[in-house]
């Protein structure tokens, strides 16, 4: 019998049934299967964000059922759900499914949602949710820890919660499944950012340092109902996400690329990894 996957890392998921939980929401009842289900897609999704599986490697049900240790049925169906989130890609030619790419293309269409998701929060988020900056303060409580302990799966995962419980406040269902698919691939784009930031003495710490006091304006432009100061923070705070990339590029010498909005954003094939690091 196959063994429950389990995992030590909060996941979006975990926290918001957490959370839904303490406030007094019955939980509902789930089935061992679906249980485990869950769990699965947790734990690879978590593994494919940290780079642990990598972009572009083959993934398939023969490797959850062995290295996972998952029943046929939760493997094919968890297979299915991150095909469905983006996280894995199906190449009929190449015969196989594997783990989605992280090349500049991507991350150029990456950082332009970004900014667009972060743009409409800021126009768009309705100040009447009683409760929105109270549970932002213990997001971003629980983020300072993880941050502490550089955790990056936990950084950003919390990262994550703290800005689709600002989604949640727009109150529309599209944009919202916009902004839940965007911020799950900005997750890996972080967890790159900070392996390679780590080289460098002092520049991570900034970058958590600078993090932290975005989100804590964040908050109380919030709670001032500030919506011009909303309009320019929340924008800046994506598009810190380009500034980092590009200095990364700079400073290792590396070919440069426009980072800007156009259509044709990070065309090229190569990865940033590869380009970093002479991979």
């Amino acid at each position: 019998m196959a063994k429950r996957v389990t995992s030590s890392a909060p996941t979006p998921s975990s926290i918001g049934r957490a959370s839904r939980t303490r406030s007094g929401t019955e939980a509902p009842e789930v089935s061992a299967h679906t249980s485990q289900t869950d769990a699965a897609v947790d734990l690879i999704r978590s593994r494919i964000i940290d780079l642990t599986l990598e972009p572009g490697s083959r993934i398939d049900e023969p490797l959850l059922i062995d290295t996972f240790k998952l029943g046929r049925t939760p493997a094919r169906e968890a297979m299915n759900r991150l095909v469905a989130e983006g996280f894995v890609t199906i190449m009929a030619r190449r015969g196989g499914s594997y783990v989605r790419r992280l090349d500049l293309r991507e991350i150029g269409e990456i950082v332009v949602a970004h900014q667009i998701a972060e743009t409409v929060l800021g126009q768009m988020l309705r100040f009447g949710d009683t409760t929105l900056v109270s549970d932002l303060r213990t997001i971003q409580e629980r983020y300072a820890q993880e941050v502490e302990r550089r955790a990056f799966l936990g950084i950003t995962a919390l990262n994550e919660v703290f800005h689709l419980r600002m989604h949640r406040g727009v109150d529309n269902a599209f944009i919202g499944a916009f902004a839940e698919s965007t911020h799950h691939h900005v997750r890996r784009l972080l967890v790159l950012l900070y392996k390679l930031e780590e080289s460098e003495p002092g520049l991570l710490d900034a970058q958590f340092d600078q993090n932290l006091q975005q989100h804590e304006a964040i908050i109380a432009a919030v709670e001032a109902r500030d919506r011009p100061a909303l309009i320019d923070l929340l924008p800046s705070h994506a598009r810190h996400t380009q500034t980092r990339l590009v200095r990364l590029l700079e400073s290792k010498a590396v070919a440069s690329f426009a980072l800007g909005t156009s259509p044709d954003l990070g065309a090229r094939g190569d990865s940033l990894e590869e380009l970093v690091t002479g991979r």
